[in-house]
């Protein structure tokens, strides 16, 4: 009787993973082979289904790897008030402040702000992440919801107090407005460090996040001394 594999190096399953991210980024899903995989860990391919129970399992743990390690933990900033709290305005307004600043950190991905992974691996678990989202795999489709919603949640909740006239729908739409901007960062980092002339560093994250705090604020019909609340 064949003996079932033992992997006798403790750091295999994450050195598959980050050959995961590149292979998986460069080939997508179909144009990736286990060997592939295999061979740029430096491991043997039987350790792809010891560890993940094959391609599929393999994949669906890299993309769980590249976003819980790229993006920020939404609940460990200031969450939506409840709005029947009389202070609920200012505290909406603090909880959108941070949601905004928060995530553009995420979306500069620059290693002075602690970023997740090396420059090469960056760029490749950007290009993965960005190939599911616009075509998300049907058998991948609830992960990718429960990643993302309560993101959508928390600035929804901001935004429920802090424009109560607004139904669902023009709350999803702002949402997306809100979000496109920052995402524009992450998502063309080098057009607009050829833009700029240089690229976006941690010195500007405070400004950077004033300027898209205040935009998405007066784009909420926000004015005056309310954007000046909870700053």
């Amino acid at each position: 009787m064949t003996e079932p594999i033992q992997d006798p190096h403790p750091d295999t399953r994450t050195r598959l993973l980050e050959a995961a991210v590149h292979c998986f980024a460069e080939k997508g899903f179909e144009g990736t082979g286990i060997r592939d995989i295999a061979q740029r860990a430096q491991a043997n391919s039987a350790l792809v289904q010891y560890h993940f129970g094959g391609k599929e399992g393999l994949y669906d743990e890299t993309l769980r790897f590249v976003f819980e390690r790229g993006a920020h933990r939404i609940d460990q900033i200031p969450q939506p008030p409840d709005p029947a709290d009389p202070d609920a305005k200012r505290k909406a307004l603090i909880a959108f402040r941070a949601h905004i600043r928060a995530f553009l950190g995420d979306c500069l991905c620059h290693p002075k702000f602690g970023g997740a992974f090396p420059e090469d691996m960056e760029k490749a678990a950007v290009a993965l992440w960005n190939r599911e989202i616009q075509s998300p795999q049907p058998r991948v489709a609830g992960f990718l919801k429960a990643a993302i919603q309560p993101f959508i949640d928390h600035l929804m909740g901001c935004m429920r107090v802090l424009r109560p006239d607004l139904g669902e729908e023009a709350l999803l739409e702002m949402d997306m407005s809100v979000h496109a901007q920052l995402s524009y960062l992450h998502n063309h980092a080098g057009l607009v460090a050829i833009i700029r002339g240089k690229p976006y560093g941690p010195e500007d994250l405070p400004r950077l996040s004033d300027h898209f705090t205040e935009f998405s604020l007066r784009g909420l019909g926000l004015t005056g001394r309310e954007l000046s609340e909870g700053a």
